[in-house]
């Protein structure tokens, strides 16, 4: 039985393909028949599609098909990756690096500071 996998694509591409990680073909969506190669999409379009899975993990692929640029695919791990609701986001949510933290610690504590100078003044 494949998983029944919702594709989110957060905001609009000219050309997108979404492949089964298992037999890296292009998969095709459910509800309208459409083969997920090459496909322009609006933001906030959902595909639903039936992905094939081995010892019950799966995978799906995601990427901007760019003429004449070597595509930087997005995997999924099914069932891991999934929300709640059985759907995954493209692109992937950037994760915060640690000079990302670094940085906002650092405005925090200049802001504490600052605000402290203030607290004397008035």
């Amino acid at each position: 039985m494949p998983y029944k996998v919702d594709v989110y694509i957060a905001k609009a591409y000219a050309s997108i393909t979404v492949k089964d990680g298992l037999s890296d073909k292009p998969c095709v969506d459910t509800k309208t028949g459409t083969k997920l190669e090459n496909v322009a999409v609006n933001p906030s379009a959902t595909f639903h599609v039936l992905i094939g899975h081995k010892n019950g993990v799966g995978g799906v692929t995601v990427y901007e098909t760019v003429p004449n640029v070597t595509p930087v695919p997005s995997d999924y791990e099914i069932p891991v990756e999934l929300d709640e609701t059985g759907k995954i986001t493209f692109p992937k949510p950037k994760a915060v690096s640690q000079s990302d933290l670094d940085n906002l610690d650092a405005k925090v504590k200049a802001l504490n500071q600052q605000n402290a100078g203030n607290k004397r003044r008035g």
